[in-house]
């Protein structure tokens, strides 16, 4: 599996925690118990947190894939490895 899909299915894992915690977060409100809503509460902001943070680095990961594969095709990628081997000589 490539890293870019890796990434995606990470986002929805957390998207679907937040979900989740949402739901618990209203049953200790309703319960009273507003010590566990309030952690609730602090993952979800955590979470949110994370899934910026990936969704940055899923974003940079498809944008230097888009870069690799056109200069590939111009084939200006290959004569720089080419450049870089014979340098590193």
């Amino acid at each position: 599996m490539d890293h870019v899909k890796k990434l995606e299915l990470e986002i929805a894992a957390k998207k679907a925690c937040i979900e989740d915690l949402q739901v618990a977060m209203a049953f200790h409100k309703q319960h009273g118990t507003y010590n566990l809503a309030a952690e609730c509460a602090w993952r979800i902001k955590k979470a949110e947190h994370a899934i910026r943070r990936l969704e940055i680095q899923l974003q940079d990961n498809k944008n230097f894939g888009g870069l690799i594969q056109d200069l590939a095709q111009r084939g200006i990628f290959s004569r720089t490895v080419k450049k870089l081997a014979n340098e590193n000589i």
